[in-house]
């Protein structure tokens, strides 16, 4: 670059373009990024920066989640033939806005469940479902859920049945599935779990053929299911099953308390054990760490938890406010899904807000955060934790 008029090699000093610092250097600035999001700029701003810095960075700290709003197709009167541009709508906490993301991999997909910053995608028949990363966009093919289905404890490595009529009834419940990884998903032994609701529970490892079904044994409605230390916990109304990956003929029942039966519950897998979340009717929310030696569920301090939670059928996100001294522990951070009528036409009200576990103090983070389309009931958000792995 030249300045006023002086030959280049005549310059007092020279501007220096930035794409050249040298790796190192670069590699350190990047070190310094704490946000998520800047740091996905950051690597964003030339090919160089892009290599100079880590794909995986080990010193970000927990982040907040984002809540991914649903896509829901909004008729466009003027052009009815209007496709999917693949763009979809982020509320990102920690900088309080919302994000727009291209993902084109979510055209004609559901966003059935979010784990670990992967989201589940299944196809509406079925036929096809992947694992994505919205930040990294990379991609984990899995199972087709028109694939045959063996059964758990079936030695035989012969499907034990077809999937297409087993998950036939169930094309509109994947978007109230739940997801659970047993170890990072780098591990090659990763078991990916999902529990469609009502009843079915199923598990594959990246590179299976096919899935596997993991009985009840209960002839009822399940809540909540989960993978944990070599474990399955299906969640019922009154009771808690649990079987043993290995041992699938062996089942342990654990049943509540009288006063936690008909108590809305979710379960929690965390590194230190299972965790039952209990909404009760006031507004209340307890905690219950599960404890298998002696069987029972121990209250536990939620002082310094915060929960993130889509709505009744979503799973719950918990993380600590130690990692995040902006928020106060003992809350919970939830979507609101209501609709009033306006002109003798059903509009969408739709907001998030965060209050504290006895429910006394709300406060509203947004209202109507982008335009959607209606439906009743509501399909919830998704919250996921951003993370590069």
């Amino acid at each position: 670059m030249k300045h006023n008029n002086m030959p280049e090699d005549n310059l007092p000093f020279q501007f220096r373009d930035w794409a050249y610092l040298p790796p190192e250097v670069v590699e350190l600035i990047s070190k310094k990024v704490k946000s998520i999001t800047d740091y996905v700029r950051f690597r964003a701003v030339c090919s160089t920066w892009h290599s100079a810095s880590l794909p995986n960075p080990s010193h970000l700290p927990p982040q907040l989640p984002w809540l991914m709003l649903p896509f829901e197709p909004r008729p466009n009167q003027t052009d009815p033939d209007e496709k999917d541009n693949g763009i979809r709508l982020l509320y990102d906490l920690w900088e309080g806005k919302m994000r727009r993301l291209y993902l084109p991999e979510t055209i004609d997909m559901m966003c059935c469940a979010s784990y670990h910053g992967w989201l589940l995608l299944v196809s509406v028949k079925g036929r096809e479902v992947f694992l994505l990363n919205p930040l990294t966009r990379d991609r984990i093919q899995l199972p087709s859920f028109t694939s045959p289905v063996k059964l758990l404890g079936n030695d035989s490595d012969s499907p034990s049945f077809d999937a297409t009529s087993y998950f036939e009834s169930y094309y509109g419940c994947f978007g109230k599935s739940t997801m659970t990884f047993s170890v990072d998903i780098t591990d090659p032994n990763c078991m990916i779990t999902v529990f469609i609701r009502p009843y079915r529970v199923i598990f594959c490892r990246v590179g299976d053929p096919c899935w596997t079904r993991v009985i009840s044994h209960r002839n009822r409605y399940l809540i909540d299911a989960t993978y944990y230390n070599g474990q399955f916990y299906f969640l019922y109304g009154e009771a808690m099953d649990i079987i043993k990956s290995n041992k699938p003929e062996e089942r342990i029942v654990f049943n509540f308390e009288p006063e936690l039966e008909d108590v809305r519950m979710h379960l929690l897998d965390g590194k230190s054990g299972i965790y039952v979340v209990a909404l009760h009717p006031d507004g209340n929310v307890e905690v219950y760490q599960f404890q298998e030696q002696p069987l029972k569920l121990k209250a536990t301090s939620t002082s310094d938890t915060i929960v993130f939670s889509g709505s009744i059928i979503r799973p719950h996100l918990a993380i600590c406010s130690n990692d995040w001294n902006s928020l106060d522990g003992d809350s919970i951070y939830m979507e609101d899904n209501g609709l009033f009528n306006v002109d003798e036409s059903r509009r969408a009200h739709y907001s998030i807000f965060s209050a504290d576990r006895d429910g006394n103090t709300i406060e509203h983070i947004v209202r109507n955060p982008g335009k959607r389309q209606h439906r009743w009931p509501p399909e919830p958000g998704l919250w996921f934790q951003p993370r590069f792995l």
